[in-house]
């Protein structure tokens, strides 16, 4: 019998998620279980419509942005997962973090204002 195979290919934005498992037999107990192939896409848009994309593409536009900055920080691990979630979209339609006013208008309205 095959063995079990599964992928998942997820693009973020107006792209798809799919998940593709393949056919496969497995014995379990005194019974057998078996799985067919299965496809499903889901169509995903960014919150609030617009994907938020802050990365640098081009050798200029990270030249310029090393040039604009003026202090160095620490961050935690955690910390720089969030950068790196602002910059490719994954907190869209955030472009940056929120200052108090919008945290306190979020975590009492669950939206931004």
């Amino acid at each position: 019998p095959a063995s079990p195979a599964f992928g998942v290919a997820n693009t973020v934005g107006t792209g798809s998620l799919s998940q593709v498992v393949r056919p496969f037999s497995a014995p379990r107990g005194r019974m057998s279980m078996t799985a067919t192939a299965a496809v499903n896409t889901v169509k995903q848009t960014p919150h609030g419509g617009t994907l938020i994309d802050l990365m640098a593409k081009t050798d200029e536009e990270k030249a310029a942005a090393i040039a604009k900055a003026t202090v160095t920080l620490q961050a935690t691990p955690r910390q720089l997962c969030d950068v790196e979630l602002l910059m490719n979209g994954g907190f869209s339609p955030l472009t940056g973090f929120m200052d108090e006013t919008t945290y306190n208008s979020v975590v009492d309205n669950m939206e931004l204002p």
